[in-house]
């Protein structure tokens, strides 16, 4: 395998539409766990499971902290992630402040990204016992421990066969028959049976289903509604970034046209982070000077939207999806010295 496989996997990639449960049923089920939320991956003792599973060797399975609570445990085991990414070119920027806070969203997208490298990978080793190898890091006796106890609490389910290699895509319905019990004769009787769905309403004189319909058609309006009021907001912070880009497109070619004469690099820098973080309220725009001065009341932002709308149908832009292995690269390259150590 290339190791710049990673590189494939842009933000739009498919990766990025897996579902919580079957991520959760995925780490589960290739290295043994018993997780019930994606935040429980936080610490990055999983990740480093993961990733020595892939490139065994990598990460030394006694320095994995499995008991890390503390926010310097959790950037000791990403220190030892970045660090196999770097030895096996594995261009991923890792955000570890964000990780270590546990918030949902930012964990689901690196837990996504894992698998899709997982799957690119195509590692697979035969007879591998999660629960032996996580009993090499610390704490990693007492975290199988707590699996076995969730387990348990949780009913009997049969065991991962470590003689298979698990399959690319991992059913989500439970293995639990939902399948309700028989009713007892007593219990038959007592329960009334409903022979005519569409019974009358003497009242209104209007079938049961009638309203049933009815009520569904409000709730539809009232997510249509919803959903409207969401595209609106959209579309405003849509115009307002792109607003954002237009005035950096012409501060840098009304600077090309002067061919930089007079303007230190210090200067040209320091102008377009201040129309990158320029707020709503104290907006910034550039003048025929070339100078980024603060929005007036005279000056209209309508041609935002008409500029924008000329983009998104011009047929002169590219169709090509965004890749997201630039983006990172550069990441990288500024970030690298300061996580991967």
């Amino acid at each position: 395998m290339t190791r710049s496989a990673d590189n494939a996997i842009g933000m739009m990639d498919t990766a990025y539409f897996v579902g919580r449960q079957q991520l959760l049923i995925f780490f589960n089920e290739l290295l043994d766990l018993n997780l019930t939320k994606i935040e429980h991956t936080a610490s990055g003792a999983v990740a480093c499971q993961l990733t020595e599973y892939i490139f065994p060797g990598s990460i030394p399975l006694s320095r994995i902290n499995w008991e890390a609570r503390s926010d310097y445990e959790f950037v000791s085991n990403y220190k030892l992630l970045q660090a196999a990414f770097t030895k096996y070119s594995v261009k991923r920027y890792v955000d570890v402040d964000k990780l270590i806070r546990a918030k949902y969203q930012d964990n689901l997208e690196f837990c996504q990204w894992l698998k899709a490298f997982y799957d690119q990978s195509g590692a697979y080793r035969e007879g591998y016992d999660g629960r032996v190898v996580r009993a090499k890091g610390k704490g990693g006796r007492k975290y199988n421990d707590s699996v076995n106890k969730v387990a348990t609490k949780v009913g009997s389910s049969k065991p991962v066969s470590r003689g298979t290699k698990p399959a690319t895509t991992f059913p989500t319905k439970s293995r639990v028959s939902t399948r309700p019990a028989p009713l007892k004769a007593s219990e038959n009787k007592a329960r009334p049976v409903n022979t005519n769905i569409f019974t009358k309403n003497t009242a209104t004189g209007k079938t049961n289903t009638d309203m049933k319909l009815k009520k569904i058609n409000i709730e539809l309006e009232s997510r249509i509604s919803e959903l409207e009021s969401s595209v609106g907001d959209i579309e405003k912070e849509r115009d307002f970034y792109f607003g954002k880009l237009r005035s950096i497109e012409l501060y840098l070619q009304i600077k090309q046209d002067k061919k930089f004469d007079g303007f230190e690099m210090d200067d040209v820098v320091r102008n377009i982070f201040k129309v990158l973080y320029a707020t709503v309220d104290d907006d910034v725009l550039v003048d025929e000077d070339g100078e980024v001065v603060p929005t007036t009341q005279g000056s209209s932002k309508d041609d935002i939207s008409a500029d924008l709308s000329d983009a998104l149908g011009s047929k002169e832009l590219p169709n090509e999806p965004i890749n997201g292995s630039l983006s990172n690269g550069i990441l990288v390259a500024e970030h690298d010295d300061n996580i991967g150590q």
